[in-house]
């Protein structure tokens, strides 16, 4: 039996400890914040991640929590439908779900004791084949193998990588939940607009809430407008497709979450002897193409196929990242290359994007379907 640290109990580090576990692990999460709470955002579940929760024994739960999707619809700012991928061809269903619940499954899952909250990790050292993990609060334990699952500014990547900052891809994000269904809204629909150097999407997750998301490119550290951020959003969307501007109203100020988007250039390595990365720390991408929690969920299972298959850690995490950093390349790449189609601010360039966008429809349904038919 094996001991692994997990630093960071987010999607990544939950799904990680749930696959150690079912491989014949002993995982033990180690989470900076005092209590496990997801932020109010949705996801899309494509079907390369609802395998992994397959793999896992959650999918029934999954659904039962979620909302089953069957089209992704890319329109002009207008309502005007330019690309409809249909996304229900797989054998394998894709699923909108809030992020809380996708947390709750996974970590409802693993024993409590497993999961120790309110603890920073600082820094780590090696003695023999054991790594000793030491917490800000005076805390060290040892393992086997540390994984860190600490997200876009992890600090394990530090203590191996260097401090290298990601970086801003000049956009920012607003993400909104709400009751309000639109009466335009096409059920089972992601449906997405698209503008001059903006775009809007919104989605169904489970239990009748409306997910949506606004991205506008911006400079980093933007302040929110004085009037506030759902004025502001107001302001911005007043003559876009009628649905978005009513989305935005019927929201609560407190239910309005911003970021700034940040990735960073795919490099090897990730991984140093019995310490490797995942989810964000190794590979942060921007929520484009919506695989960031996907591709975490298949590092997760991959991580413990590779440590199940081979006794040596520094092994099996060399192994990990082979397998996961040409998958991962690609993914940030693209998802930073469709980030340009959206910076687009001068109308004519906007036209010649939407009149592009049509014509390579069925291109961009099968990149589509190629992405979503990767099984870790």
């Amino acid at each position: 039996m094996k001991k692994v640290i997990i630093i960071g109990g987010g999607i990544g580090g939950a799904a990680t400890a749930l696959a150690l576990s079912h491989a014949g692990f002993e995982p033990v999460v180690y989470e900076r914040t005092k209590q496990l709470r997801e932020v109010g955002a949705g996801i899309a579940l494509w079907a390369n991640a609802t395998h992994i929760l397959k793999q896992l024994d959650l999918l029934e739960d999954g659904i039962r929590v979620g909302c089953l999707t069957t089209n992704y619809q890319f329109n002009s700012q207008r309502g005007k439908e330019l690309v409809n991928v249909p996304v229900d061809g797989f054998e394998l269903p894709v699923i909108g779900i809030h992020r809380a619940e996708l947390h709750q499954l996974l970590w409802r899952n693993v024993p409590g004791e497993k999961f120790i909250l309110g603890e920073t990790f600082e820094r780590f050292e090696r003695k023999g084949n054991q790594v000793h993990a030491y917490f800000a609060s005076g805390l060290s334990v040892e393992g086997d193998a540390l994984i860190g699952a600490d997200g876009l500014r992890s600090q394990v990547r530090v203590a191996i990588l260097g401090d290298e900052s990601p970086t801003y891809r000049n956009f920012k994000t607003w993400r909104g939940l709400t009751d309000y269904i639109p009466s335009t809204y096409r059920p089972g629909y992601i449906q997405e607009f698209l503008g001059c150097g903006q775009g809007f999407g919104f989605m169904m997750l489970g239990k009748g809430k409306m997910y949506w998301y606004a991205a506008a490119s911006a400079p980093e550290a933007q302040p929110d407008a004085a009037i506030g951020r759902k004025k502001e959003l107001e302001m911005m969307y007043q003559d876009w497709f009628r649905a978005i501007p009513e989305l935005i109203a019927a929201t609560d100020e407190a239910n309005i979450l911003t970021t700034d988007l940040y990735d960073r250039p795919p490099k090897q390595p990730w991984s140093q002897q019995n310490i490797t990365l995942l989810g964000d720390a190794a590979h942060p991408m921007l929520p484009t193409m919506g695989q960031g929690a996907c591709t975490a969920l298949e590092d997760a299972y991959v991580v413990a196929q590779c440590l199940q298959a081979q006794a040596d850690p520094s092994i099996a995490f060399q192994q990990y990242e082979s397998v996961r950093f040409p998958r991962t390349k690609a993914i940030v790449e693209q998802s930073l290359q469709s980030s340009k189609m959206g910076e687009l601010k001068n109308p004519i360039a906007v036209g010649l994007r939407n009149t592009f966008m049509k014509a390579m429809g069925s291109a961009i349904s099968n990149s589509f379907k190629s992405l979503h038919a990767y099984r870790a």
